[in-house]
C-alpha cells in the first residue's frame, strides 16, 4: 500500500523524527507546548512535525493539505526548508499565540479500529519515530487506543510516545492541565466584571461558565471573583434549598451566582432542550420569590467560549516549558508512553500512561466558600449529599 503524503516522504529518514498530534477542545495553551516541543526537541537531535489537523491528518478523512508541517525554531531555517519543497513554519515567536493551528475538534472517527489503524500505518510510513499527543482527556483516550493499532509489520512496535495535558476543564488526574490557570484567571476577570457592575446598577446575575461534569473551572473563578454562589454541574436542588436561595437573592440589592453549564443538563434536555443553565436556575428561582424588577433586575447571562481563545498567561508557558523538557528526559532515559505532570514547582514528574484517570471531582476544600449568604440548608445539603468519594 502507498501512503501519498503531502512532500514529507522527500525528506531524508532522520533517526529520531517526532510528530506532535494536537486534537480536542480549544484552551490557551496548545501553541506554547508546540513551540517547547520545537525548541526542546531541536536542541536535543529531533526532527519536530506537527500535524496539521489532529488525528485527522494521518487518515484518509483529512481535509486540507499540508498534511503535516516542519516545525523549526527560526525563519532562515525555514525559507531552506520551503526551498527543498517542505511544508515548514517558524515557531520561534509564537510562544503566546491564541489557539492553535495545528488541531481537529474531537475526530470522531478515530474511535473506529480502521482508521486508528490506518493512522498506525501512515506514521510508520512517514518514518517518524516518536508521537507526543497534545490535549485533553478525549486525546489521552484516543492515544491510549491508537497504540493497539501497532501489532503488524506494517507499522513495526509501538513508537516512543508521550501525552502532554492541555486543557481548561483539568480532568485528567495527577497533573494541573496547561490552561487552567489562564482559563481560571480570564474566567475570573469576566465574573468579576459582572459583580461590579451588579453593585453599581443594583443587579442580580446568574452568570453561566464551563464545567460540564464537575465544574472545577466554574468554582475557581467564582471563588476568586467572590460571587455569592457557586452553583456546581452535579447539584439538584430540593425545594427548600431553591427557597432559602431565592430569598436570600430577592432580599439583596446586587449579587452575582456563577452557574456551571452542565447544571441540571439531563432534566434542562428532557423539559427544556433549548434553555441554558443559567436561565433555568433563574426559572427555579422565580418559582420561589425571586422577581425581576425595574429598580432590581435579575439577570441571566448566556456561557461565552471567549475564554478559550485567550492568550496563554506565563504561568502556563512556563509549565509547558517544564512539561517539554520532562518529556524529552523521560525519552532519553528510554521511557514510553508517560505524562509530564507539574502540580507545583517542587511536585513534577511523569507518571504512565496506565495509571492515568479522568478526575471531575472539585476539591472539597473549596465547598465552604460555594456560599456567602450563609444559607444553613443549603450548606447542609452540600455536606448531606458529597461525600470525599462523591466529589
Amino acid at each position: 500500500m502507498s501512503f501519498p503524503f503531502v512532500r514529507l516522504s522527500t525528506a531524508p529518514r532522520v533517526e529520531r523524527r517526532l510528530l506532535a498530534v494536537f486534537d480536542g477542545g480549544n484552551a490557551p495553551g496548545y501553541s506554547s507546548v508546540a513551540v517547547a516541543l520545537t525548541e526542546e526537541g531541536t536542541r536535543r537531535g529531533y526532527e519536530v512535525w506537527a500535524a496539521t489537523q489532529g488525528f485527522r491528518s494521518l487518515t484518509s478523512r483529512a481535509t486540507s493539505e499540508p498534511r503535516v508541517e516542519r516545525l523549526v525554531v527560526g525563519r532562515d531555517e525555514r525559507y531552506q526548508l520551503l526551498g527543498q519543497g517542505i511544508p515548514a513554519r517558524s515557531m520561534g515567536r509564537r510562544v503566546l499565540d491564541p489557539g492553535s493551528d495545528f488541531r481537529s475538534e474531537r475526530f470522531a472517527a478515530f474511535h473506529e479500529r480502521a482508521i486508528r489503524d490506518e493512522a498506525a500505518r501512515t506514521f510508520a510510513a512517514q518514518g517518524f519515530t516518536h508521537l507526543v499527543c497534545v490535549g485533553g482527556n478525549g486525546t489521552l483516550d484516543g492515544l491510549r487506543a491508537w497504540l493497539d493499532s501497532y501489532v503488524d509489520d506494517d507499522t513495526g512496535p509501538r513508537p516512543p510516545c508521550a501525552f502532554i495535558n492541555v486543557s481548561i476543564d483539568n480532568d485528567v488526574a495527577g497533573d494541573r492541565a496547561l490552561g487552567f490557570l489562564t482559563g481560571v484567571e480570564a474566567g475570573a476577570t469576566i465574573a468579576r466584571g459582572l459583580y461590579e457592575d451588579a453593585y453599581t446598577h443594583e443587579r442580580i446575575y446568574l452568570l453561566e461558565m464551563m464545567g460540564n461534569r464537575s465544574g472545577r473551572h466554574a468554582l475557581h473563578c467564582g471563588v476568586g471573583a467572590r460571587a455569592h454562589l457557586v452553583v456546581l454541574p452535579f447539584f439538584k436542588f430540593p425545594e427548600e434549598v431553591l427557597r432559602e436561595v431565592a430569598q436570600a437573592l430577592e432580599t439583596s440589592s446586587h449579587a452575582l451566582v456563577v452557574v456551571a453549564e452542565g447544571y441540571e443538563a439531563e432534566r434542562r434536555k428532557r423539559q427544556h432542550p433549548d434553555m441554558s443553565a443559567s436561565a433555568f436556575l433563574r426559572m427555579q428561582l422565580e418559582a420561589f420569590g425571586l422577581r425581576d424588577k425595574p429598580t432590581r433586575r435579575v439577570i441571566a447571562e448566556p456561557f461565552s467560549r471567549y475564554l478559550r481563545g485567550v492568550r496563554p498567561g506565563f504561568a502556563d508557558v512556563a509549565n509547558a516549558y517544564l512539561k517539554a523538557s520532562l518529556l524529552f528526559d523521560a525519552f532519553d532515559e528510554g521511557r514510553t508512553e508517560i505524562m509530564p505532570y507539574v502540580l507545583a514547582g517542587h511536585d513534577v514528574g511523569v507518571r504512565p500512561l496506565d495509571q492515568l484517570a479522568r478526575e471531575d471531582r472539585v476539591e472539597r476544600a473549596f465547598l465552604p466558600l460555594l456560599d456567602r449568604f450563609d444559607l444553613p440548608q443549603f450548606r447542609a445539603w452540600v455536606r448531606a449529599h458529597f461525600t470525599a468519594d462523591a466529589i
